[in-house]
């Protein structure tokens, strides 16, 4: 059972794993977990990075 299952099925109420896990994850537009990848993460700072530097020009 995912994080966000748990949190559903408990009404809302707080929840936590018994084993640390070194992962991170977001709710796609049906609220599934997807796991949040460093390609992602490295991506979306060149977007920002890009942007910040159209602003600036």
């Amino acid at each position: 059972m995912t994080v966000s299952e748990k949190i559903i099925t408990r009404n809302l109420q707080h929840t936590l794993e018994t084993q640390p896990q070194n992962t991170c994850v977001m709710l796609d537009e049906n609220g599934k977990e997807v796991n949040i990848t460093k390609d992602m993460v490295v991506t979306v700072c060149h977007q920002l990075l890009k942007q910040c530097r159209n602003i600036k020009n």
